[in-house]
């Protein structure tokens, strides 16, 4: 593969961890920054298909929207004693 491929996938690689960071920014400028991802991913995502093909596009596509949509977050420890648990 061409060094232009592996960039892309490197490109896509930041982008990945650059969308990861959203959910630890402030409120306030979270909007603007989801906004230039956008932007930014666009083309990238256009260059990964164009270098890799369909496949690759379609599975480029559908991680940035899980990742846009669904941000990974810390799961939340439930305190002792908060149980669901029926006591007779």
């Amino acid at each position: 593969m061409s060094s232009a491929a592996w960039l892309g996938l490197a490109s896509l690689g930041l982008w990945l961890v650059l969308a990861c960071a959203v959910p630890r920014l402030p409120l306030r400028g979270r909007a603007l920054f989801i906004g230039a991802l956008v932007l930014a991913g666009v083309p990238l995502l256009g260059w990964l298909t164009l270098r890799w093909g369909p496949g690759p596009g379609v599975l480029g596509f559908a991680l940035g929207l899980l990742v846009l949509y669904r941000p990974p977050t810390r799961r939340r420890r439930v305190p002792e004693g908060a149980g669901h648990e029926a006591n007779p």
